[in-house]
């Protein structure tokens, strides 16, 4: 009689070990493993789960998307210094027009055809949603607008109250001269609204506002459940940011910095607004020292009085003798601060090891900060 070799058990992994073991791979692994059983399938299209990832992964992958224009417009994904393999091909959504990245969170890109321009019958402006990790895209249905409205732009964020996605629109309306005083212009604000949860824009009108957004500040952010611009008081001139708060869907101001060196007129040549650590936080780009950048951080959020100048950078000058704008910062274990040449070309300065790295490749384009996520768009189409 042969006897039968006995077959050892198979262990089970419990359910909670292999969602706690998913969450913290990458998207690029979770789409491949979903095709591995229909458990795992499930896992990973559960919105709890998408929002675990989102926690667990998504700290570790910050890093941030260059849209380049040339040779053809496309989306690359970088950690660090390094490009890793996400990149997207947005040529056919724009055609000719130029394209802009608007802003990015929670792993979705909102990008538009234009900005700063003049709605007309053969001009319309185009705003589309993505995930590049997921290769997921939503075009959104058109704002309503009037030919000669123009764009003065455009905001991405997350509404948390609503659990929404919202884009906002913000153009330029009528104008007329201030008949009381000839060398004041009275001009009213057009506000578009749109929500993912409802497909559809709801529209707003400012009359008379009495501040406006401006182009001094770069980088604008999404932070707090707010999108962020440069601002300027019209009656004072006083500089200042404005935030739109999503779930409120109103502007509010915050002040810069109450020091002395912002009482200076030629203080800062521009300044970035960026997410520091957590934190709201500007990088001043000095103009007559134009090679150092003060880190302003507000240490609590909307509060004037907590805002403090966190660090100096002086970036050293190299031998082509370019000069520098900041483009962000961003920290994965490392603190960088990324920054354009003349050139266009994107090269990354540690603050730590206070080292610079040049890219390999010659980059032309724009860039946002960026983490991978699994969060999905409910129509959708891929490319």
């Amino acid at each position: 009689m042969v006897k039968r070799e006995k077959i050892a058990p198979s262990f089970q992994v419990p359910d909670d070990v292999e969602i706690d073991i998913l969450s913290r791979l990458s998207v690029k692994s979770l789409l491949r493993f979903k095709c591995v059983k229909k458990s795992w399938r499930n896992f990973i299209e559960d919105p709890v789960f998408i929002a675990m990832h989102l926690n667990y992964y998504g700290k570790s992958s910050v890093g941030f998307l260059l849209y380049g224009s040339r040779p053809y417009k496309y989306i690359k994904q970088y950690l660090n210094c390094s490009s890793i393999d996400v990149s997207m091909s947005i040529k056919i959504l724009f055609g000719k027009s130029p394209g802009y990245m608007i802003g990015s969170t929670n792993g979705l890109v909102c990008l538009s055809n234009d900005l700063y321009f003049f709605l007309k019958e053969d001009k319309r402006l185009s705003i589309y949603i993505c995930n590049p990790s997921t290769r997921e895209i939503l075009e959104l249905p058109e704002c309503h607008h009037a030919h000669n409205d123009f764009v003065l732009s455009i905001g991405f964020g997350f509404c948390p109250k609503f659990n929404d996605y919202k884009v906002v629109v913000v153009k330029l309306l009528d104008s007329v001269v201030n008949v009381r005083d000839p060398n004041c212009c009275l001009f009213s604000l057009g506000v578009e609204v749109y929500s993912l949860n409802r497909n559809s824009w709801r529209s707003t009108k400012i009359v008379n506002p009495r501040s406006v957004l401006t182009t001094s500040f770069q980088g604008k952010v999404y932070f707090n459940g707010a999108f962020h611009w440069g601002g300027r008081d019209l009656k004072s001139s006083k500089r200042m940011i404005m935030s739109f708060q999503f779930d409120e869907e109103v502007f509010r101001e915050l002040n810069l910095p109450n020091h002395p060196d912002f009482q200076k007129e030629n203080y800062f040549l521009n300044a970035l607004i960026i997410e520091y650590q957590n934190f709201f936080s500007l990088i001043i780009k000095q103009k007559v020292n134009m090679h150092v950048y003060d880190l302003w951080v507000m240490k609590e959020y909307g509060v004037s009085d907590s805002w403090i100048k966190q660090l100096t950078i002086e970036v050293p000058i190299l031998e082509d003798r370019l000069m520098f704008q900041p483009v962000m910062s961003f920290e994965n274990n490392v603190e960088l601060l990324v920054l354009r040449d003349w050139y266009g070309r994107i090269v990354w300065y540690n603050t730590k090891t206070k080292q610079i790295e040049r890219s390999k490749e010659v980059l032309r384009g724009r860039s946002i900060r960026y983490k991978e996520s699994l969060v999905s768009l409910s129509t959708k189409k891929v490319v």
